[in-house]
């Protein structure tokens, strides 16, 4: 099977090396590559056209112009050849060279899975300082019992296409951009990179593929993401933010997904992705611990105080109180934008008596969150009490 790889750039010289290097350390190696500029005016150009003489599986063309990368990404697409398909940004860059293998192996097990990705970590551009990892799929207990096999150490799964909406709407399941391979045939079902949706077109794509035919997960780290000031992410303001996921969700909506569609999920996704954007419960228990510390201190006690840290702990009550109505706030409009764009919500159905040991799921879900930050072993502990 072969592999198409697109890279679009724009003014990268500085990390095309490191992009196209991780490509060629690829151990699997029917692949080809484009390599299509946007129109770059630094040192771009001659970087490309040194490793495409380097390599005959390497093509490179150069807009005369700046359109954009949708534009750019359709134009790869347009050059493709492979049934495999791997998009590639020239500022991220491949740490895996079994990606490519696990990738193509695990597609020709699972026939019927869309995609295959793998976990990625998210680095300053800048600084080249690690933030934190990204790509994730923790299973629902419906997800339990699914298709799984080692490949030399590492662990890949096939994710049928219910679980995969179910955990993608819970921030249970994420697939990266940088570490994802799709079958070209199956993306031809949703079209090609969608201009309305932006920057979150390949989100749409990945996830929504996922939902259609199920998706394999490789969980090991594959690759690496640069954000900065500069990239979406980094600087889409939250309304905006709000309303490409609101696309997204929209787009969801209209899928052919083989089975019934279930209005709490939608639902679901939309308070998870608010809560996400504005760190919901991070700042809910920043507030919850400053009032409770403020409250704990005995008013005959606060007036032994001098007056600047007197004035300090009323003038802190009254903040909490202020910064969690300017979060409500914005909860609120969020909550607006999802209805303006995608739609009001359907009343809801009463919700179904829970699975067994329901009491555990707000503790694996502690135990997960403070994984994320706090290590592995939080993480382990937390997937753990959600499958037991």
């Amino acid at each position: 099977m072969k592999i198409s790889i697109y890279l679009p750039n724009f003014n990268h010289a500085a990390f095309l090396p490191q992009a196209l290097e991780g490509i060629l350390s690829q151990t699997y190696q029917n692949w080809e590559l484009f390599i299509i500029d946007d129109g770059s005016t630094d040192d771009s150009w001659s970087i490309i056209e040194r490793y495409r003489d380097r390599d005959p599986r390497i093509s490179a063309e150069k807009a005369p112009r700046n359109r954009g990368v949708i534009a750019t990404l359709r134009r790869g697409l347009e050059l493709s050849t492979g049934e495999l398909l791997y998009p590639a940004a020239a500022d991220d860059y491949l740490t895996n060279p079994r990606f490519f293998e696990l990738g193509v192996a695990a597609l020709q097990r699972f026939p019927q899975a869309a995609i295959v990705y793998g976990l990625a970590t998210i680095i300053d551009a800048s600084e080249s300082r690690p933030i934190g990892p990204m790509g994730s799929y923790i299973s629902s207990p419906g997800g339990r019992g699914a298709a799984k096999y080692d490949d030399a150490g590492t662990s890949v799964q096939f994710i049928p296409p219910q679980e995969a909406l179910e955990t993608f709407v819970s921030h249970h399941m994420f697939i990266p951009g940088c570490s994802v391979i799709l079958r070209r045939a199956l993306m031809a079902e949703l079209g090609d990179y969608d201009e309305t949706l932006g920057p979150q077109s390949d989100y749409f794509l990945n996830h929504g593929l996922a939902a259609l035919h199920g998706a394999v997960f490789v969980d090991a780290p594959v690759a690496v993401a640069r954000v900065s000031a500069t990239t979406y992410s980094g600087s889409a303001s939250d309304d905006d933010c709000f309303r490409r996921h609101a696309l997204v969700e929209k787009r969801l909506r209209a899928l052919p997904l083989p089975y019934e569609k279930n209005e709490r999920l939608f639902a679901q996704f939309r308070t998870s992705t608010i809560a996400s954007r504005l760190a919901e419960a991070y700042q809910r228990r920043l507030f919850e611990a400053l009032r409770g510390s403020c409250e704990a201190i005995p008013p005959d006690a606060l007036q032994m105080f001098p007056p600047e840290p007197a004035a300090f702990v009323t003038s802190l009550k009254k903040d909490c109180g202020r910064l969690e109505a300017a979060l409500n706030d914005q909860i609120e409009r969020a909550r607006s934008i999802f209805d303006e764009v995608a739609g009001p919500l359907q009343p809801l159905p009463p919700v179904p008596p829970s699975g067994p040991r329901p009491w555990l799921k707000p503790a694996a879900e502690f135990f997960l969150t403070l994984g994320k930050t706090s290590g592995k072993t939080f993480t382990r502990f937390g997937n753990w009490l959600w499958q037991v």
